[in-house]
């Protein structure tokens, strides 16, 4: 059965890592969760944990294999630094995301080390920053650079976010499918090492302002497809969103205006190429809720995925 990879950190209250007993239970709760089979770690500012591998490498599950996604720090950074990104026309900008890059590698490489060389199975990349400011070849040039760095069994991947459309407000508006896809391919050509495309079913419908969108973008990348996460999105406002707002939705189950319906949610399990590394759950939480109650519309999502790949690739 295809893995599944749980990003939790979108649904985790404000200030988990700072309150130890709370964080012990939110890890307890999500190792109890059997089909789990890894985590999506974000890269912040202070890297994968504010105090230390030490600490993460406790509240992780031994037999998890986890993914590390840069989207956190490169969102953070963006917010004073608009220049930043990997596909940066400002080379200073690009230089601070390739460092970053860098050290993150460092420190996952660390983890490995801690926990095991199958304790991370792939890194997320994005093409940031907003694309009037970026430039394919920037990103062709960072994906080589980084291409050429020794992961050793650790897959990269690109993820791709809700491209700049003209006459549409974005949510990230970076470089499109196609630029990233080209940009993937001339490292892969230069350097030899596989770098496949991450898609996020929400993320796309946004881009497209449709549900059809996801599998235009599936279709597109054809096995160039490495992963493919479940997120939904609403053409109209919710309680904890407005429209077309990127916030990880659920599905439309426990979201109504969520456009994730069961049927999506079986059409791209029975669309997406065999062999990728993982399928992904990525929702958020309302506010209301409280600890460990957060992970209850992720959950429910866990519970339909797992289900439709049970059913569809029996």
């Amino acid at each position: 059965m295809t893995s599944i990879i749980y990003s939790a950190y979108n649904a985790a209250p404000i200030g988990l890592t700072e309150d130890t007993a709370a964080e012990d239970l939110w890890y307890k709760a999500l190792r109890a969760e059997e089909r789990i089979d890894g985590l999506e770690l974000p890269l912040l500012q202070g890297g994968l944990h504010p105090q230390g591998l030490d600490r993460l490498g406790v509240l992780l599950d031994p037999d998890w294999s986890n993914t590390i996604s840069a989207m956190p720090l490169t969102l953070i950074s963006a917010i004073s630094d608009p220049h930043y990104g990997l596909a940066s026309a400002d080379h200073a900008g690009r230089q601070r995301a390739l460092e970053d890059v860098a050290s993150a590698r460092e420190e996952t490489r660390r983890l490995q080390e801690q926990l095991g060389p199958l304790s991370v199975r792939a890194f997320a990349l994005q093409s940031a920053p907003r694309a009037e400011r970026s430039s394919p070849e920037a990103f062709t040039d960072s994906l080589q650079q980084i291409a050429g760095w020794d992961w050793g069994n650790i897959e990269l991947l690109v993820e791709h976010s809700d491209a700049l459309i003209p006459g549409q407000a974005p949510q990230k508006g970076y470089l499109a499918l196609n630029d990233e896809m080209a940009a993937v391919q001339s490292a892969v050509d230069l350097k030899a090492r596989r770098i496949r495309h991450l898609l996020n079913w929400g993320r796309s419908a946004i881009e497209g302002r449709s549900s059809t969108t996801p599998g235009a973008h599936i279709d597109t990348l054809g096995p160039a497809l490495g992963a493919f996460t479940f997120s939904g999105a609403a053409p109209t406002a919710t309680s904890r969103s407005t429209a077309w707002e990127d916030v990880h939705l659920s599905l439309a189950t426990d979201d109504p205006a969520s456009l994730l319906t069961a049927d999506a949610l079986r059409a791209v399990v029975a669309k997406v190429p065999d062999g990728l590394s993982f399928l992904g759950i990525k929702v958020g939480a309302p506010a209301s809720s409280r600890g460990v109650d957060r992970l209850q519309l992720g959950l429910s999502m866990l519970a339909a995925v797992t289900d439709v790949i049970g059913s569809t690739r029996a």
